[in-house]
């Protein structure tokens, strides 16, 4: 798989599975949804995970509203199968969706 971490923009049906993408300047039709599962961030290294293993750590979460978040931060990862329309352009892609942040990724490309 080739990583790419590129921001895109979604399109979601009414059950809020992908139908379609905006990337690299073409509109990508969603054919199939091959696989969907959630990943959590890394919690562990949150300042809260290092105040519980005992390091000296600023737990005032109203600098950083995401401090608070770390065991919330969770991403969907959507892989999909898509064409644009042009010949050879079907391919599998992995969409990753993070509601804490709001935006969606083309995290990568299948060989």
């Amino acid at each position: 798989m080739r990583r790419h971490d590129d921001p895109i923009e979604v399109t979601c049906d009414r059950h809020n599975a992908p139908s379609r993408f905006f990337w690299r300047g073409a509109l990508w039709r969603v054919l199939t949804v091959e696989n969907r599962w959630v990943e959590t961030g890394p919690w562990w290294t949150g300042a809260q995970a290092r105040a519980a293993r005992g390091e000296n750590v600023d737990l005032d979460l109203g600098q950083d509203p995401g401090q608070g978040a770390d065991l919330l931060d969770e991403v969907s990862v959507w892989r999909v199968e898509a064409a644009n329309g042009l010949p050879g352009s079907r391919g599998v892609y992995e969409l990753a969706h993070s509601p804490t942040r709001g935006r969606w990724l083309l995290r990568g490309v299948v060989d």
